[in-house]
């Protein structure tokens, strides 16, 4: 497993998640501020899988 085969790394400060518009800073958000399950942010976010 690479990085490279989950994340898009389009600048040091923009990193999104393979396929997606969404970016790694916001699932953390949801996750550790929020705590929200991975379960609970795939909901939200319709275009990630829970791999």
């Amino acid at each position: 497993m690479q990085l490279e085969d989950y994340f898009d790394f389009q600048r040091p400060d923009d990193i999104r998640l393979k396929g997606t518009r969404v970016g790694i800073e916001t699932i953390l958000y949801d996750y550790i501020d929020r705590a929200r399950t991975p379960e609970e942010i795939s909901n939200i976010y319709t275009s990630l899988t829970l791999e």
